[in-house]
C-alpha cells in the first residue's frame, strides 16, 4: 500500500452515488464512524428534481430502511408524498364513465410508505454525508485488481485522467453498469419474461378525475387521496404504472409480458400512446385533455436477471441493481437495497463479519429467487378478476407476515438468528412456492368467488398482517413466535386456494377471528 498516496488508500471504495450507495455509505458511517469511505462517481451533485430513474416508489420494507435505518424520517414525511398503498384497477378496456374494478384501500396503511422524487432523496442523503466521505465526480472505475490485502481501482475522469485508488473492501452499485457482476462473470438469467417502457409527465394524474363512481358498493367515492396510491391499471399479460412523484410530476409505466404484447408496439412515446389507446383508451383520453408536457421517455427489454453470489470474503460486494432486479409490479426495488446494505455492513462492520458472508449470499440468493418465483408467468391472468385478487393479496399477506417481521423488527442483520431459523425460512419459500405453482396453472382460481367490483382491503387479512408486523419485544423468543404464528395463517391461506377454494371467505373472515382472539 505505500505506493499510494494517503488520501487515495480507503476502507471502503463505492462504485456510484444512486440510492444503494449512498444509502450504504450513511449506514456504514452510523455503524463505524472511523470509516474512511470513497465513492466514485460518473455524474455530479446537486441532481434535478424528478431525476430520470426507476424506483419512485416503496413498499414497507424499503421505506422502514430509509425511514429508521438511514436516518431519512423527516426528510421523507416532509419533502415526499405519502402513499397509499397499492390500488389495483380493471378499466375493462372500456371509456367514459363505463364501470371499472377496482382493489385498494381509502385509508393510508398503518405502516408508512411513500412516493420519493429519487433527485430530491439523493441530494438530501449527499448533503447528509457531507464531508465523512470522499465524492470523486464525473469519474468511471474502469478495473478492479486484488492486490495483497487490498483492490487497486484505475479511476478515470471526463477528461480522461487516471487514478490509482486502493481499499481494502470495493461494493458495487453502479446500477444496470453492474461493473463487479461483468468482471467476474455472475450475471445469470431471471425466469421473469417482461419488459416496460416508462415516462415522466409535468402535471398531477388524479385518477379520481377519470376513475370515479357513484355506486353505493364503492368504498373508495370519498378517498379523495386515492391517487396517491401507486396505481396498476391492469389487463392480460400487462400493467401500467401511475405514481405521482410531487404535485407536479407523475411517473407513468408500462410493465408487459413479452410473449403476449410486444415491445415494438411501444418503443417511442407515439407509439406508446398508441397502445394505450388501444389498451386504457380511458386512461389515454384522460391524458390527452390534459395535453401533459412530456420530460423524458424509456424503454428496457428483459429487465431481469441475478447474481450467483452478493458478497466476497475476498472483499468485494454488490447492491442494488448491480446485485440484480426481478420486477416492479410491488416496488421491492428499495427493499433489496435494504437487505444488501445491512449484510454488506454486517459483513464490513461487526466482528466476524466476513466469516458469515456464506450465510448472507444464501439469504440473499433465497430472497431474490422467491421475487422470481412471484412474479415468473404473472401477467397472464391479470384480465380475471379472480385472479387478480387471489394473487396480489396473497403476494401482499405473505411480504408482511414473513419478509417484513424479520426484516422491520431488525433480524435481517443478526446472522445467528437467521442461521437459527433457516428451516422455518426455508418452509415459508416453500409455501410461497407451493401457491406459485398453483396459480400458474390454466384454472387455478375458483370461478365461483363471487367478488365486488370493489374491494377495500380494511379489515381483511391484508389488513391485518399489516398492522401486525412490528412487535414491541423484538428478542429472538418473540419474533420466532410471531413467525410460527404466521406460518400458521398462511398455511390456512394456501389451503384456501389450492384445496378448499374459499379464499374470498377466509380473506375477509380470517382477521376478524384472529382480533376477536
Amino acid at each position: 500500500m505505500s505506493e499510494h498516496a494517503p488520501h487515495l488508500v480507503h476502507d471502503v471504495l463505492i462504485v456510484g452515488a444512486g440510492l444503494a450507495g449512498l444509502t450504504l455509505a450513511k449506514q456504514l458511517l452510523d455503524a463505524d464512524p472511523t470509516l474512511q469511505i470513497c465513492i466514485a462517481h460518473n455524474r455530479r451533485f446537486p441532481y434535478p428534481e424528478r431525476i430520470h430513474k426507476v424506483g419512485e416508489s416503496t413498499v414497507e420494507i424499503g421505506a422502514y430502511y430509509l425511514s429508521e435505518i438511514v436516518g431519512c424520517k423527516y426528510h421523507l414525511e416532509f419533502d415526499h408524498l405519502r402513499k397509499m398503498g397499492l390500488r389495483f384497477i380493471q378499466t375493462l378496456n372500456g371509456t367514459g364513465d363505463s364501470p371499472y374494478r377496482e382493489i385498494g384501500l381509502g385509508v393510508y396503511p398503518h405502516q408508512p410508505t411513500y412516493q420519493i422524487d429519487r433527485g430530491k432523496l439523493e441530494n438530501h442523503l449527499r448533503d447528509e454525508l457531507g464531508e465523512r466521505i470522499t465524492l470523486v465526480e464525473n469519474s468511471r472505475v474502469l478495473d478492479i485488481e486484488k492486490n495483497g490485502e487490498v483492490h487497486d481501482v484505475s479511476v478515470r475522469d471526463h477528461e480522461g485522467a487516471v487514478t490509482k485508488r486502493a481499499a481494502r473492501w470495493v461494493v458495487d452499485a453502479s446500477g444496470r453498469g453492474r461493473v463487479l457482476m461483468k468482471k467476474f462473470g455472475l450475471q445469470q438469467p431471471a425466469r421473469v419474461n417482461h419488459s416496460a417502457v416508462w415516462f415522466r409527465v409535468a402535471g398531477k394524474v388524479d385518477i379520481n378525475e377519470f376513475l370515479s363512481s357513484t355506486d353505493e358498493a364503492n368504498p373508495f367515492g370519498n378517498a379523495r387521496e386515492r391517487a396517491r396510491s401507486t396505481t396498476h391499471l391492469i389487463g392480460r399479460g400487462y400493467w401500467v404504472w401511475i405514481i405521482p412523484i410531487s404535485e407536479q410530476t407523475t411517473s407513468i409505466g408500462i410493465v408487459f409480458d413479452n410473449t403476449i404484447h410486444k415491445l415494438s408496439e411501444m418503443s417511442s412515446h407515439p407509439l406508446a400512446v398508441d397502445w394505450l389507446n388501444r389498451q386504457e383508451p380511458r386512461f389515454q383520453a384522460y391524458m390527452e385533455s390534459k395535453a401533459f408536457e412530456v420530460i423524458d421517455f424509456v424503454m428496457l427489454r428483459n429487465y431481469s436477471y441475478l447474481s450467483s453470489r452478493f458478497l466476497s470474503a475476498d472483499g468485494w460486494a454488490l447492491t442494488g441493481e448491480a446485485a440484480g432486479f426481478i420486477d416492479p409490479m410491488y416496488s421491492n426495488g428499495t427493499d433489496m437495497i435494504g437487505l444488501a446494505n445491512t449484510m454488506i455492513t454486517t459483513a464490513i462492520t461487526k466482528p466476524g463479519g466476513r466469516d458469515m458472508i456464506s450465510r448472507m449470499n444464501s439469504v440473499m440468493a433465497e430472497a431474490y429467487a422467491g421475487f422470481d418465483d412471484t412474479h415468473h408467468a404473472s401477467y397472464a391472468g391479470f384480465d380475471n378478476w379472480n385472479y387478480v385478487f387471489v394473487k396480489t393479496n396473497w403476494d401482499a399477506v405473505f411480504y408482511f407476515m414473513f419478509m417484513c417481521v424479520l426484516f422491520m423488527n431488525d433480524k435481517f442483520s443478526d446472522m445467528d438468528f437467521i442461521e437459527s431459523i433457516h428451516g422455518e425460512i426455508s418452509a415459508f419459500y416453500k409455501l410461497h412456492h407451493r401457491v406459485m405453482e398453483h396459480l400458474r396453472q390454466p384454472g387455478a382460481v375458483s370461478d365461483d368467488y363471487v367478488l365486488s367490483d370493489f374491494i377495500s382491503l380494511v379489515g381483511s387479512i391484508q389488513d391485518y398482517a399489516n398492522r401486525s408486523i412490528f412487535l414491541k419485544d423484538k428478542s429472538d423468543e418473540a419474533v420466532r413466535a410471531l413467525l410460527e404464528k404466521n406460518m400458521k395463517i398462511l398455511q390456512e391461506l394456501a389451503g384456501s386456494i389450492i384445496e378448499t377454494r374459499t379464499f374470498d371467505d377466509r380473506f375477509f373472515n380470517m382477521a376478524k377471528q384472529l382480533d376477536a382472539a
